[in-house]
């Protein structure tokens, strides 16, 4: 009896730690900001008064899942990134289709990694630029 409650409690500490790594893995990159987000094949941005929807995809070769995005809104301009992981490829595409909630006025969405920021939507031309960032 006591070797069995040692084998369900060793099962269920190896169930949460294996369950900690995946969360931290998904979501956890989230604590660094921009810092930890990647350049994103964007193919649409839509602005509307209260959101802003933006379609892309991975660019890169090897499919990488899709792990989230992590948003900043200030002074008129909507700072996005997005983050990928190829141990997410398995179980989803890296395409996005995401709606994001905003306070204010936009007048600028601009595509931000840790090494560059790239405009991806401008209110004056209401277009973007290029198709992959």
């Amino acid at each position: 009896m006591k070797t069995l409650k040692k084998i369900l409690l060793g099962l269920i500490v190896f169930a949460a730690f294996m369950l900690a790594i995946f969360l931290t893995g998904r979501y956890g990159w989230k604590l660094g900001g921009f810092q930890a987000c990647q350049g994103a094949g964007i193919t649409s941005v839509e602005v509307s008064e209260k959101s802003v929807h933006i379609t892309g995809f991975y660019p890169g070769s090897f499919p990488e899942g899709f792990c989230g995005c992590y948003s900043e809104e200030r002074d008129g301009k909507l700072y996005v990134g997005f983050r990928f992981s190829a141990v997410f490829g398995f179980f989803e595409a890296g395409d996005f289709d995401i709606t994001i909630p905003v306070q204010g006025d936009i007048k600028e969405v601009i595509l931000k990694t840790s090494m560059n920021e790239t405009v991806i939507w401008n209110a004056e031309t209401e277009a973007i630029s290029q198709s992959e960032y």
